[in-house]
């Protein structure tokens, strides 16, 4: 993506509506602000896995 201003926005209101469904979800199921934390951590965790494997990257510094 080109257009840095563009792509801020974007990261915003993905930002957005992740923290919507967050707090849905902890409405919804009485899950704590720790159980909401470890779940986005785990999902981090999945997806830092799939992009290693897709495009080979080592993130080890």
């Amino acid at each position: 993506m080109a257009n840095t201003d563009q792509k801020t926005i974007l990261l915003e209101q993905a930002y957005e509506e992740v923290k919507v469904i967050c707090t849905k979800f902890q409405d919804q199921s009485g899950a704590t602000d720790m159980e909401v934390k470890t779940l986005l951590r785990e999902l981090a965790r999945v997806w830092e896995k799939n992009i290693d494997e897709d495009h080979d990257i080592d993130w080890e510094v």
